[in-house]
């Protein structure tokens, strides 16, 4: 019975779709971050990197990169945002 009820409810497992949609997410989260609010009161900024202080082959460092990355991707962003609505809307 438990086997079926997996069966007749797809919409419960992570597909590929969901996967990418939360990454979009995540890089729409990581977009909004304002640099000199947020981000280097916990020495999250480029400048960190800049500096010196965080080294750019660390963990913390490849981190910053992403972020810095996706704030100055915010176009491609917004293209893909619109995409992924677009398919919402049609495919449900």
């Amino acid at each position: 019975e438990r086997q079926q009820h997996r069966r007749a409810c797809p919409s419960t497992t992570m597909t590929l779709w969901t996967f990418c949609q939360s990454m979009l997410l995540t890089f729409n989260a990581f977009a909004i971050l304002n640099e000199q609010r947020f981000l280097d009161k916990y020495g999250l900024g480029q400048g960190a990197v800049n500096s010196g202080y965080v080294p750019s082959g660390s963990a913390r460092g490849q981190l910053i990169g992403v972020v810095t990355a996706t704030q100055y991707a915010r176009v491609p962003l917004v293209v893909l945002n619109v995409l992924v609505i677009f398919v919402k809307m049609v495919f449900g």
